[in-house]
């Protein structure tokens, strides 16, 4: 039995009787390391119940739910119904799985919406919330919405059309740091669950001239964890606990921008963050760390003065300011990769991985390397990935035009 009860000053998540404050990630990889960073839940789909329990992780299972911006249509009832009836059947045969949580019906499902075709998609979710509860009275009902489009105050729409929602999930990234306060002010009084939080988003950073979002480094990302789990999930009464992204390799706009591990499995140092907010102490060997110098490119621009722009076959020189805080060497690869990250996909949308150019680090020593920028025009984009002995690393990289 999981339910949601009225504290002092808020809420809190009971689970068999006992207090649980949920400390997890989104993903399904990597979870002996989960485990040992102290997390205890993951956000998956009802396929990963088994794993996760033999872990002793409990699962915030995903519900799929028509998204209007992929052509689902609400007010068509056959449909809905339709949706409703493949609900019924997956949460008839999973409700009783020990691992269970909670459901989440959708994700950002109010991308690309106007209030008109939201007020039947609430219409629709909160006959399912309804449903959901009445197989299955033991796990608490949410649905995830963006922070970007809940500061266009939709919190109030939910509020009204879904009173059989338990609480709202809320994914967000640069707004951690002010979500609360708009949460309060929207007056939702309801508890939320921070279902997805990571760094800077790629529409949240500074764009080159050419408009390509310039990531921050691993570094910089783990200092963001730490801001935005201690401002919107440590002591707030509302909160239930979070969901941390992406608990493994995950390619959006770039192939090391969301994930917390690199696609060799190596842990980037927001790992080291989210152990020690979740344990009180960091693991016993730490991710090498971005200094303050980061990626440096020399000649940093063309002889025109535009900062990381270069003639099509331009040599660069690229240094890394990197180090390990236990002391442990650490080693240096480098590639070169087609710049993508003006892809227009939002709301996690599936993008293709680009590949490394074959040729294009012609030496790299120590903390330095020489790439050679392909002969056709274009965006590019080096990245730097340092690794300590044991596996643990950092990234950095840093867009360049080749003209």
């Amino acid at each position: 039995m999981v339910r949601i009860v009225r504290a002092a000053n808020g809420y809190r998540l009971e689970r068999d009787g006992r207090p649980y404050f949920i400390k997890g990630a989104v993903g399904s990889a990597h979870l002996g390391r989960l485990v040992a960073a102290g997390g205890n839940s993951i956000r998956a789909g009802v396929r990963d119940l088994d794993r996760a329990h033999r872990l002793g992780l409990t699962v915030l299972a995903n519900l799929p739910f028509g998204k209007q911006r992929w052509g689902f249509d609400y007010k068509d009832a056959g449909r809905v119904a339709e949706q409703l009836g493949q609900l019924r059947d997956l949460v008839s045969r999973h409700k009783n799985h020990p691992a269970l949580l909670m459901w989440a019906i959708g994700n950002e499902l109010e991308i690309a919406t106007n209030a008109e075709q939201r007020a039947p998609l609430w219409t629709a979710l909160n006959e399912a919330a309804a449903m959901i509860h009445e197989l299955d009275p033991s796990h608490p009902v949410i649905t995830p919405m963006g922070c970007d489009f809940i500061f266009q105050r939709i919190l109030p729409e939910l509020d009204s059309l879904c009173p059989d929602l338990d609480a709202v999930g809320l994914n967000a990234y640069a707004d951690m740091l002010r979500l609360p306060e708009e949460v309060a002010k929207q007056g939702w009084k309801r508890p939320y669950v921070i279902t997805e939080f990571g760094p800077r988003g790629h529409w949240q950073v500074p764009k080159t001239p050419w408009g390509m979002p310039i990531e921050d480094n691993s570094t910089e990302k783990a200092a963001f964890y730490r801001r935005a789990y201690l401002h919107a999930v440590a002591g707030r009464p509302q909160c239930l606990g979070s969901y941390v992204f992406h608990w493994n390799q995950h390619h959006e706009k770039t192939h090391t921008w969301y994930g917390m591990f690199l696609p060799d499995g190596s842990p980037t140092e927001a790992v080291d963050a989210m152990t020690e907010l979740w344990t009180g102490k960091p693991p016993a060997n730490r991710c090498p760390r971005m200094g303050p110098g980061g990626l440096a490119l020399e000649p940093a621009g063309s002889s025109s003065g535009e900062p990381g722009v270069f003639a099509c076959g331009a040599i660069l020189r690229g240094r890394a300011d990197v180090s390990d805080p236990d002391g442990d060497p650490v080693s240096v690869t480098w590639d070169l990769r087609k710049d993508v990250a003006d892809n227009p996909n939002v709301g996690g949308d599936r993008e293709e991985p680009v590949q490394p150019i074959a040729g294009a680090v012609t030496s790299a020593s120590g903390m330095e390397a020489t790439i050679r920028l392909p002969t056709g025009p274009g965006p590019y984009r080096i990245f730097m990935y340092a690794h300590d002995a044991h596996g643990a690393a950092a990234t950095a990289n840093v867009p360049v035009l080749a003209r």
